[in-house]
């Protein structure tokens, strides 16, 4: 979802700019690759990545309590 999210955010992807599949595949697949460089990019540069949601039950347990071995 998260790869979903960022092709439409920043690249667009909620339409094609071209009709017909060749044109629609390479778009697609340009895509894919923008999106590989600008995660490259943000781990070479030590971007933080997007905090992830917790439910509410997640945030209701104690800061010190691990779940299978993690915090």
């Amino acid at each position: 979802e998260g790869t979903i999210s960022q092709g439409v955010g920043r690249c667009g992807l909620r339409k094609s700019r071209y009709r017909g599949l060749a044109k629609t595949s390479l778009q697609h697949q340009l895509t894919g690759a923008a999106i590989n460089l600008a995660r490259i990019d943000a781990h070479l540069t030590g971007t933080p990545r997007a905090r992830t949601r917790t439910s509410h039950f997640a945030a209701l347990r104690p800061a010190d309590q691990t779940i299978d071995g993690a915090k």
